[in-house]
């Protein structure tokens, strides 16, 4: 995790730092609560006993409406939130908490950011910019990436007014951008990783060359999901790229550039 904090361009170190601290109580809070993260949300609720992070992370998750998910789906997305709003509460203008590409953003007095997002997770560059001029969350998920997928999408970004819930969005719809191909290849979970929470669930291993029919069937599929998040007023925008082939919605369409 990568904590930057300004205000009007100048640095804040020790701010930073206080966030970084505070970054390792909330990962161990989620660490110690391992054994409820793994569950699936819909035998889950909001509990006062959790940890925020852990209420966060269910919250967020459940906003799907899919009783499988469980609120590792938001694990990343809802750190992040945390150190920002933590931050946020101790002075600033600009906040920026990068928890392995899944990232918060805070900002006060018309300050902006630019984030560089990375729509084919197996290369280490980012290929496109946004610009943003709010609080919000921008997370990515897809195939290539650091979780498994049960989709075909290179990546899959999403912003929504908090990280975890566009970690949760991001996930669900990587899951969603998906095509009946023999050029997929889907193994279950536990054959990769045997301590997964997706026990039984078959996930993608590879994908090969896939036709245009194809790709544009996996995007529609992508698409449809996605439409029904932001006129559900869960998400402002989402990208979807398979293939190299990238569709943006609501807020991307005027705010992503390719670099």
């Amino acid at each position: 995790m990568a904590v930057g904090v300004s205000e009007k361009g100048r640095p804040l170190s020790e701010l930073a730092r206080s966030g970084a601290t505070f970054a390792l109580e909330v990962l161990k809070q989620q660490a110690d609560s391992l054994s409820v993260i793994r569950e699936r949300v819909g035998n889950l609720s909001v509990n006062r006993t959790y940890p925020e992070v852990v209420n966060r992370m269910i919250a967020a998750t459940q906003c799907l409406n899919d009783p499988d998910y469980t609120p590792l789906a938001a694990v990343a997305g809802a750190a992040s939130d945390m150190v920002a709003d933590y931050v946020a509460r101790l002075g600033a203008t600009k906040i920026v908490v990068n928890n392995g590409g899944d990232i918060a953003i805070r900002l006060r007095e018309g300050d902006t950011a630019t984030v560089g997002l990375r729509l084919n997770l197996r290369r280490p560059q980012y290929d496109h910019v946004t610009a943003v001029d709010r609080d919000c969350g921008i997370c990515t998920s897809g195939f290539g990436g650091r979780s498994f997928t049960l989709g075909v999408a290179d990546g899959v970004a999403v912003l929504a007014h908090q990280a975890a819930i566009a970690d949760a969005a991001a996930t669900f719809l990587g899951n969603r951008t998906v095509v009946n191909s023999p050029e997929v290849k889907r193994v279950p979970a536990e054959s990769i990783y045997p301590d997964t929470d997706l026990l039984g669930v078959e996930v993608t291993h590879s994908v090969g060359a896939l036709s245009k029919g194809e790709i544009a069937m996996a995007i529609t599929m992508g698409k449809r999901e996605a439409l029904r998040l932001i006129e559900g007023n869960l998400i402002f925008g989402a990208v979807i790229s398979v293939k190299d082939h990238v569709d943006r919605l609501g807020y991307f369409v005027r705010a992503l550039k390719r670099v």
